[in-house]
C-alpha cells in the first residue's frame, strides 16, 4: 500500500524537478514524471510557478496517468494549464479518459475552448460528451454511465467472459444485457 507523501518527500521531489528544469534535462524529467504517482504530481504542482507547471505538463504523455493527474489537480491549476495547451493536445489526452472524466474536465474550461476540443472528437463521442456536459459539473447527471454492454443470448459463459475482458470501450461493466439476433432484449 502506498503511503502518503510527507513534507520532506514533497520538498525533495519538488527540488528534484526544479533542478532538472534548470538543467533542461527533458529525458530525466519525463522519467521522473513516469515514476511519480499522478496524485503526488498533483500535490507538488501546487508548489511550482506557472512556467514550471506549463513546462512539466507539456512533457506529460497522453495517458490514463495524465488524465488522473488532471483530475487530482486543484481546479484553478487544471483550468489554467488545460487552456494554455492546444485543443489537439488536450483532445489526445482526453482520448485516454472516460466519458465522465472528459465531461468533467471540459466542464471546467471556457466554453469556447471546450467546443474547439470537442470538435476534434468523432461525431458519436461528441454527442455523448455534449449530452453529459448539459448537466452541471457538480451534479450526479455528469456521472451517468451511458455505455451499454450487450451479448447475444446464445453466448456461452466462457465467451462472455472473454468478450468482457477484451472490451476496451467500457471502463466498468455494471450490467450485461442479453439480446436476440435483432438486438432486442430477451
Amino acid at each position: 500500500m502506498k503511503k502518503e507523501m510527507f513534507g520532506t518527500e514533497i520538498t525533495l521531489l519538488r527540488d528534484t524537478f526544479r533542478r532538472l528544469l534548470r538543467r533542461h534535462a527533458k529525458t530525466n524529467i519525463i522519467k521522473l514524471i513516469e515514476k511519480t504517482h499522478p496524485a503526488d504530481m498533483a500535490l507538488i504542482f501546487r508548489y511550482f510557478n506557472d512556467v514550471e507547471q506549463d513546462t512539466i505538463f507539456t512533457m506529460m504523455k497522453p495517458s490514463e496517468e495524465t488524465v488522473e493527474f488532471l483530475n487530482e489537480l486543484d481546479e484553478s491549476i487544471t483550468i489554467r494549464i488545460v487552456e494554455n495547451e492546444t485543443p489537439d493536445r488536450i483532445a489526445s489526452i482526453l482520448e485516454k479518459a472516460s466519458s465522465n472524466e472528459q465531461a468533467y474536465l471540459m466542464g471546467l474550461v471556457d466554453e469556447e475552448y471546450a467546443t474547439s476540443v470537442i470538435a476534434l472528437f468523432q461525431s458519436e463521442e461528441q454527442e455523448e460528451l455534449e449530452e453529459m456536459m448539459a448537466y452541471p459539473v457538480d451534479s450526479a447527471g455528469i456521472l451517468m454511465y451511458t455505455d451499454v454492454f450487450t451479448l447475444n443470448e446464445n453466448t456461452h459463459a466462457q465467451d462472455a467472459i472473454v468478450a468482457l475482458q477484451d472490451q476496451e470501450e467500457a471502463e466498468t461493466v455494471f450490467y450485461l444485457y442479453a439480446v436476440d439476433n435483432e438486438g432486442r432484449l430477451t
